[in-house]
């Protein structure tokens, strides 16, 4: 669900809640206000769902890399076609990280990586007119985030670490669907 938005009173202040993937909306001091205050890290994107899926909140420290990334991702929630994306592997402390079998050096305890399971990969051909297959997710991945790929866990894995955009590729399972 994302943030509500603001009165009719606040003009600009709605259109960056309802356009978070522009320039203007990532600058904007009022948008970052407004999106703490409700709990957001971006207007598609809470705290909440950012931190650990064991209810472990992203820390302090971390927390320019969970609003880096979620900028990352409300960028490519638009470019699929403005379908809902939902964050499935989010941040892991070490010892969760260790638990699953996580990457030492996982990008997942620096809170700029998330996980998104094939079956919500597949939702997202099915409603936006703009993909056709794993393919086009995969290409438009790679124009947004610095690194796309997974394992064999049946996930895409995307994460906003320093870095040029597309320049980590580890991509296993099959786009051709």
């Amino acid at each position: 669900m994302p943030v509500p938005l603001p009165p009719k009173s606040r003009p600009l202040l709605r259109r960056y809640v309802r356009q978070p993937w522009t320039a203007a909306a990532r600058r904007s001091p009022a948008l970052r206000r407004w999106c703490d205050q409700h709990g957001y890290v971006t207007p598609h994107f809470s705290w909440r769902e950012v931190g650990g899926n064991d209810g472990t909140p992203v820390p302090r420290r971390l927390r320019k890399n969970a609003i880096r990334h979620c900028r990352r991702l409300e960028l490519f929630r638009h470019r699929l076609g403005d379908v809902a994306v939902s964050i499935d592997g989010p941040y892991r402390t070490p010892a969760r990280n260790r638990a699953v079998g996580g990457a030492a050096r996982s990008r997942h305890i620096e809170a700029d990586a998330s996980d998104h399971y094939l079956q919500q990969v597949d939702r997202w051909i099915r409603q936006s007119p703009k993909l056709r297959s794993r393919a086009d997710v995969v290409r438009i991945a790679e124009q947004t985030f610095v690194a796309v790929g997974n394992e064999t866990s049946g996930t895409l894995h995307v994460d906003s670490r320093p870095g040029k955009v597309g320049s980590v590729r580890f991509v296993t399972w099959a786009a051709g669907r």
